[in-house]
């Protein structure tokens, strides 16, 4: 049971995650499509923007790794 909740912790948050990360460049992508001029700024905030996504992912492995260890 507990690998069943270790498993389902960190899949359901990198799987959130991935998708933040997908609309992240979609609206990337749309705003680049409308305002070519400003890729360089907003190339900069979408980075940005990933990397904090990025660390809710690091959030889930480390709460599902407490789980499976200390629980």
């Amino acid at each position: 049971m507990e690998s069943l909740a270790f498993g389902l912790t960190y899949a359901i948050g990198a799987g959130f995650c991935g998708i933040g990360v997908g609309l992240i460049g979609l609206g990337a992508m749309n705003a680049a499509g409308r305002n070519p001029e400003a890729i360089g700024d907003i190339r900069t905030l979408m980075i940005l923007a990933i990397s904090f996504v990025d660390a809710l992912a690091i959030i889930g492995l480390v709460v599902a790794l407490i789980i499976k260890f200390l629980a």
